[in-house]
């Protein structure tokens, strides 16, 4: 294990080279260091919502349970029950997780200030630093829809 000076030294060292970085560039490189635990972009290739697919996310491929689903999601077990179910039957198919260079964090979708969709809009416009356009061919929605969707996001969050 590294002692206390070595690891000084080494953020020096890292810290040097970000700052021949823009801002937006040391944005963006710290992002992808950070743990990746949430749920892929990847995963919203699939043609249902988004509780949905963040619901069939965690039961299919991180192998929660639906009461701790619902303890992480903030929603009642009968809710997530009924989600998944619906979910598989109108896909039955699994789903693409080879992306995960950017990821939504749960926390996002638990908060029930802002419906699924717009808080992971919000999220990947505001942290992810993603234009509109850019998030619209990301969770295969309209840029219209996207627009709208973030417009009243920010409506709700300055309420």
């Amino acid at each position: 294990m590294a002692g206390k000076k070595e690891v000084q030294a080494a953020v020096a060292q890292i810290s040097g080279i970000l700052h021949s970085f823009t801002a937006y560039e040391q944005a963006h490189i710290l992002r992808q260091l950070q743990p990746t635990e949430g749920i892929p972009l990847s995963v919203f290739n699939a043609p249902l919502s988004g509780l949905e697919l963040v619901v069939r996310y965690l039961m299919d491929n991180e192998r929660r349970t639906i009461k701790e689903i619902a303890s992480l999601l903030n929603r009642r077990p009968t809710t997530i029950y009924t989600t998944y179910t619906k979910s598989t039957k109108k896909y039955p198919q699994a789903l693409d997780i080879s992306d995960r260079s950017i990821v939504i964090p749960s926390h996002i979708i638990a908060s029930r200030k802002l419906a699924v969709l717009e808080g992971i809009v919000v999220y990947l416009k505001d942290t992810s630093q993603l234009n509109l356009s850019a998030i619209a061919r990301s969770l295969h929605r309209s840029p219209s829809t996207i627009a709208t969707v973030y417009r009243r996001a920010q409506r709700k969050v300055r309420k």
